[in-house]
Protein backbone atom coordinates (compact mmCIF):
# COMPACT_ATOMS: atom_id res chain seq x y z
CA UNK A 1 0.00 0.00 0.00
CA UNK A 2 1.28 3.38 -1.27
CA UNK A 3 0.78 5.67 1.57
CA UNK A 4 1.18 8.51 -1.24
CA UNK A 5 -1.71 7.60 -3.29
CA UNK A 6 -4.09 7.17 0.27
CA UNK A 7 -3.39 11.08 0.70
CA UNK A 8 -3.58 12.13 -2.67
CA UNK A 9 -7.41 10.59 -1.96
CA UNK A 10 -7.44 13.29 0.72
CA UNK A 11 -6.12 16.14 -2.02
CA UNK A 12 -2.31 15.76 -0.38
CA UNK A 13 0.07 15.51 -2.68
CA UNK A 14 4.20 15.29 -2.72
CA UNK A 15 4.33 19.09 -3.62
CA UNK A 16 1.97 20.09 -1.35
CA UNK A 17 3.89 18.48 1.81
CA UNK A 18 6.68 20.22 0.15
CA UNK A 19 5.34 23.48 -0.28
CA UNK A 20 3.56 23.64 3.58
CA UNK A 21 6.98 22.78 5.02
CA UNK A 22 8.86 25.65 3.03
CA UNK A 23 5.95 27.81 4.15
CA UNK A 24 7.59 28.35 7.46
CA UNK A 25 11.45 27.72 6.42
CA UNK A 26 13.35 30.28 7.80
CA UNK A 27 16.74 30.55 5.67
CA UNK A 28 18.75 32.50 2.99
CA UNK A 29 16.78 33.14 -0.43
CA UNK A 30 20.00 31.60 -1.91
CA UNK A 31 19.80 28.10 0.23
CA UNK A 32 15.48 27.44 -0.35
CA UNK A 33 16.00 25.67 -3.30
CA UNK A 34 18.22 23.62 -1.76
CA UNK A 35 16.64 22.94 1.27
CA UNK A 36 13.59 22.27 -0.94
CA UNK A 37 15.16 19.38 -2.72
CA UNK A 38 16.82 18.06 0.91
CA UNK A 39 12.94 18.28 1.77
CA UNK A 40 11.50 16.19 -1.14
CA UNK A 41 13.29 13.43 -0.41
CA UNK A 42 13.38 13.71 3.47
CA UNK A 43 9.70 13.13 2.88
CA UNK A 44 9.81 10.46 0.44
CA UNK A 45 12.23 8.59 2.34
CA UNK A 46 9.88 8.84 5.44
CA UNK A 47 6.63 7.93 4.02
CA UNK A 48 8.58 4.70 3.35
CA UNK A 49 9.16 4.15 7.09
CA UNK A 50 6.75 1.35 8.21
CA UNK A 51 6.43 3.44 11.52
CA UNK A 52 5.41 6.84 9.74
CA UNK A 53 3.36 5.28 7.34
CA UNK A 54 1.17 3.07 10.06
CA UNK A 55 0.64 6.37 12.07
CA UNK A 56 -0.47 8.32 9.00
CA UNK A 57 -2.86 5.43 7.88
CA UNK A 58 -4.31 5.53 11.29
CA UNK A 59 -4.97 8.97 10.92
CA UNK A 60 -6.39 8.66 7.54
CA UNK A 61 -8.86 5.59 9.81
CA UNK A 62 -9.87 7.84 12.22
CA UNK A 63 -10.65 11.06 9.83
CA UNK A 64 -12.90 8.44 7.71
CA UNK A 65 -14.86 7.08 10.72
CA UNK A 66 -15.17 10.49 12.26
CA UNK A 67 -16.97 11.75 9.06
CA UNK A 68 -19.20 8.43 9.63
CA UNK A 69 -19.77 9.44 13.18
CA UNK A 70 -18.66 6.22 14.43
CA UNK A 71 -16.16 7.97 17.24
CA UNK A 72 -17.65 7.94 20.78
CA UNK A 73 -17.35 11.77 20.36
CA UNK A 74 -18.72 14.27 17.91
CA UNK A 75 -15.70 14.63 15.45
CA UNK A 76 -17.34 18.02 14.00
CA UNK A 77 -17.03 19.94 17.26
CA UNK A 78 -13.02 19.03 17.20
CA UNK A 79 -14.04 18.95 21.45
CA UNK A 80 -10.76 20.34 23.70
CA UNK A 81 -10.38 16.91 25.39
CA UNK A 82 -9.49 14.67 22.82
CA UNK A 83 -6.21 15.08 22.39
CA UNK A 84 -5.37 11.88 20.34
CA UNK A 85 -4.65 13.73 17.36
CA UNK A 86 -2.00 15.52 18.73
CA UNK A 87 -0.30 12.37 20.30
CA UNK A 88 -0.45 10.70 16.34
CA UNK A 89 1.24 14.12 15.44
CA UNK A 90 3.69 14.23 17.92
CA UNK A 91 4.47 10.25 17.39
CA UNK A 92 5.10 10.45 13.61
CA UNK A 93 7.18 14.02 14.66
CA UNK A 94 9.34 11.88 17.02
CA UNK A 95 9.71 8.89 14.94
CA UNK A 96 11.25 10.78 12.04
CA UNK A 97 13.63 13.60 14.00
CA UNK A 98 13.57 12.51 17.66
CA UNK A 99 12.50 14.95 20.13
CA UNK A 100 13.64 18.45 18.75
CA UNK A 101 11.16 17.55 16.10
CA UNK A 102 8.33 17.92 19.02
CA UNK A 103 9.05 21.90 19.13
CA UNK A 104 8.85 21.68 15.13
CA UNK A 105 5.59 20.38 15.59
CA UNK A 106 3.92 23.00 17.95
CA UNK A 107 4.94 25.47 15.75
CA UNK A 108 3.38 23.77 12.42
CA UNK A 109 0.34 22.95 14.19
CA UNK A 110 -0.09 26.12 15.62
CA UNK A 111 0.32 27.94 12.46
CA UNK A 112 -1.33 25.46 10.22
CA UNK A 113 1.03 26.46 6.67
CA UNK A 114 -0.70 25.20 3.90
CA UNK A 115 -2.36 21.83 3.12
CA UNK A 116 -2.58 21.64 7.03
CA UNK A 117 -4.93 24.28 7.26
CA UNK A 118 -7.41 22.66 4.56
CA UNK A 119 -7.32 19.34 6.48
CA UNK A 120 -9.45 17.89 9.33
CA UNK A 121 -8.82 16.79 12.68
CA UNK A 122 -6.60 14.01 12.62
CA UNK A 123 -4.86 14.12 9.87
CA UNK A 124 -3.69 18.19 9.83
CA UNK A 125 -2.02 17.05 13.00
CA UNK A 126 -0.49 13.85 11.63
CA UNK A 127 0.96 15.73 7.94
CA UNK A 128 2.14 19.06 10.56
CA UNK A 129 3.90 16.02 12.37
CA UNK A 130 4.97 14.83 9.05
CA UNK A 131 6.48 18.00 7.66
CA UNK A 132 7.67 18.83 11.30
CA UNK A 133 9.78 15.82 11.71
CA UNK A 134 11.15 15.88 8.17
CA UNK A 135 12.22 19.83 8.26
CA UNK A 136 13.69 18.79 11.49
CA UNK A 137 15.86 15.94 10.16
CA UNK A 138 16.88 18.48 7.07
CA UNK A 139 18.11 21.38 9.55
CA UNK A 140 19.54 18.50 11.65
CA UNK A 141 21.99 16.75 8.61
Amino acid sequence: MNILKILENFGITLEDLVDSGMELCICEEEEKEKIRKKLKETIIKELNNPNVSTLLIAAVKLEEEGKKGNLPFNYDEDPNYIYVDEVIGMAIANEIAGTRAIFNFRWYDAKKPGIIKELGLFLDDAIAGLIAGCMSKVFSE
